[in-house]
């Protein structure tokens, strides 16, 4: 992944996405350098009013997201975990779809979707990890291997990523999910202000950076089609 922002625009429509990042941050302003105009940016100050009253607002943030989140895990019968938090332009979740423990190992299997607070897009990407923990040391740490991405609806995943997309679609009206391919496709000059990273993905600015593991994405085996919702973005 980490390719530039591109596409085909006479078979698809993605500027949305571009437009929606433009509205609320700077491309080019590096913010290390420039951090006065960098705040200043009319964006920037409008992204910090919508998380204000999107997350900061307890109630407006149990309604919109907490109660449609349990209602989730309620329907699917399956453990929701909410991952919203700090200055992160979305609302985000996971259901613990399998979990298998031995020992001091646990492997997870997980699927993950987000809501973009900056436009009308969500995520949706299933997980495969084994989490170690040490708990019996004077510091207890836990150290995480991620083994796979699942990206679209396929064998194991299958039933939940099309019960939560349904879920998202019904909830969210209009909203469209963000290929991945396209949502890890990075924009030269775009930065984020909480992260320290100077070409920043659509994922990062519309969503979070859970996608990038650090250097780590690269080295996950990636399961399901990688274009995976294209076809709500065609002309």
């Amino acid at each position: 992944m980490g390719n530039s922002f591109s596409f085909n625009s006479e078979e698809y429509d993605f500027w949305p996405l571009y437009n929606s990042i433009k509205k609320y941050y700077t491309i080019g302003i590096k913010k290390n350098q420039d951090m006065d105009i960098y705040r200043q940016y009319p964006g920037i100050l409008e992204l910090e009013k919508v998380l204000l009253e999107n997350i900061g607002n307890k109630k407006t943030y149990q309604r919109n997201w907490t109660s449609f989140i349990r209602r989730i895990g309620s329907e699917i019968g399956k453990e929701v975990t909410g991952t919203t938090f700090g200055l992160v332009p979305s609302y985000s979740a996971f259901l613990i779809l399998d979990l298998e423990k031995e020992g001091n190992r646990c492997n997870y299997k997980e699927l993950h979707f987000s809501v973009s607070l900056l436009g009308k897009y969500y995520q949706i990407y299933g997980l495969n990890k084994t989490v170690l923990s040490y708990d019996d040391l004077s510091i207890p740490y836990q150290i995480q291997n991620l083994k796979e991405l699942v990206v679209s609806p396929i064998d194991e995943y299958k039933a939940y990523f099309e019960s939560v997309e349904f879920k998202i679609t019904e909830e969210f009206k209009d909203y469209r999910l963000v290929p991945f391919v396209v949502g890890q496709s990075v924009i030269n000059g775009l930065e984020i202000f909480h992260l320290d990273k100077e070409n920043c993905s659509i994922n990062m600015a519309l969503f979070n950076d859970f996608l990038g593991f650090g250097e780590q994405v690269g080295e996950v085996d990636i399961r399901g089609d990688l274009n995976y919702g294209m076809d709500s973005w065609k002309k």
